[in-house]
């Protein structure tokens, strides 16, 4: 049987780092009995600490899990070795799943069938309508809450913010939880990292507060007259503040079926979430797409597609301007694409052209922290020793978030001439990929 993942695919599937040593552990045949697989599941017994082996199943389509053993991470260790023991081809090939497996098998695919033909309940519109406008007011109360505080802010000075700014935050933070104003809060959650480290960002923390406060005031009056504002733009300001918008709506627009390519990922933790955006490459269209993944700590978030894999699907986008949000219909697994060198239609742009683009879509989202782009020039730095991105015209931008993968960028491009796909903001571009040989490797 074909198509057996590779190890760091299977530890990249780890709650966390003890969970990836347990695994490896157990990625050997001495506790496992009966194993076996197909072409979707994999399957055996393990050895455990009582008497009846743990019986460990993978759907390595979805991928899923199921083991008897009482842990509550998600997949298991068991799960994570017999994985690994899989993946170095030490678990045999089988016509047909175990009894066992097979039954949990067939059990997930007569939830799934159930679950695809239950007609569900029509909405009241009615209901669905009162529902809207007293989510409406409540989130005008929050804001009138949030205007006050932002008024009293700036009225009495920003001098002393830094001291205890997570308990200063927090308690308008929650406030704006409560009025179900999710975007909002977690705008203002994000304010004390301004003043976090010894380092230049965190020197002139004023200046950035003062932006945020002031994009944070703005946003709260452009709320205020949501009647008032042009479909698409009524539709941003909607998505900043954190209104929901289901995912059966966008599936329900029309989409821009193309092929993919998956030029970077960027995973983050915050507050008990992860997330990962997933930056896509229509190489018809020209244009990006970002799908964005949430799932609680410990879960697993999907596998595809990977930096540099590129896929036929079609795309649906999230409503506002500029389109970048984005989902796949992921009922309809998506084909092979069928563009032989999607790599080849990316369009490397000089930094002055880059932030016109950047500039272009603030226009139409004054809210959007950054911009997605593909840049080209030499590695260099700053006066100030920050790693930075040279271009042609000798125009430079900061390199922000590199940490330790400034090495691995020097070493992938030797320093010399480079294509890099990244996050363009008012602070520098964060880089995400880069374009090497005809291949995106993410960093």
């Amino acid at each position: 049987m074909g198509g057996r993942w590779p190890a760091d695919q299977v530890l990249a599937l780890a709650p966390d780092a003890s969970s990836i040593t347990a695994g490896q552990k157990l990625a050997t045949t001495t506790p496992w009995m009966g194993t076996g697989a197909t072409e979707t599941l994999v399957w055996g017994l393990c050895k455990g600490s009582g008497k009846t082996p743990y019986r460990t199943i993978v759907d390595i389509g979805a991928p899923a899990y199921k083991c008897s053993c009482p842990s509550r991470k998600f997949p298991c260790k068991h799960a994570l070795g017999l994985l690994l023991l899989w993946s170095k081809n030490e678990v045999p090939d089988a016509a047909e799943p175990a009894d066992y497996a097979a039954a949990w098998q067939a059990g997930r695919a007569d939830r799934a069938t159930k679950k695809s033909v239950e007609p569900s309940a029509p909405k009241d519109p009615d209901r669905a309508a009162k529902t809207a406008a007293q989510r409406v007011e409540r989130v005008r109360s929050g804001i009138d809450e949030l205007q006050l505080w932002l008024t009293d802010q700036v009225g009495n000075g920003l001098a002393g913010a830094e001291m205890d700014a997570y308990r200063r935050f927090d308690a308008v933070a929650a406030r704006l939880v409560d009025a179900q104003a999710p975007g909002l809060a977690t705008r203002v959650r994000r304010l004390p990292a301004l003043f976090s480290g010894v380092n230049s960002a965190a020197v002139d923390w004023p200046a950035r507060l003062l932006e945020d406060l002031g994009r944070l005031w703005s946003l709260s009056v452009a709320h205020q007259r949501l009647d008032e504002l042009p479909g698409d733009l009524a539709a941003t300001v909607r998505r900043h503040v954190g209104y929901p918008t289901a995912k059966a709506d966008v599936l329900a627009t029309d989409g821009i079926a193309d092929t993919w390519l998956c030029v970077g990922r960027r995973d983050a933790d915050e507050d008990g979430l992860q997330s990962r955006r997933t930056w896509l490459w229509g190489a018809t269209a020209r244009c990006y797409g970002m799908v964005l993944d949430y799932a609680p700590t410990g879960a697993t978030l999907p596998l595809r597609p990977v930096t540099g894999e590129a896929i036929a699907t079609t795309m649906h986008f999230y409503p506002g301007a500029p389109r970048l949000r984005c989902v796949y219909d992921d009922t309809t697994p998506p084909s092979d694409a069928p563009v032989a060198d999607p790599v080849g239609t990316l369009e490397p742009m000089a930094l002055t052209a880059a932030r016109h683009v950047r500039s272009s879509a603030i226009a139409d989202d004054p809210w959007a922290p950054s911009w997605p782009v593909l840049v080209c020039g030499r590695l260099g730095r700053t006066d100030d020793a920050t790693p930075a991105l040279i271009d042609a015209d000798t125009t430079a931008v900061p390199l922000t978030g590199l940490a330790d993968r400034w090495p691995l960028l020097l070493a992938l491009t030797g320093g010399i001439h480079v294509v890099v796909f990244g996050d363009l903001g008012p602070q520098g571009l964060d880089v995400v990929s880069v374009l090497v040989d005809g291949m995106v490797i993410g960093l």
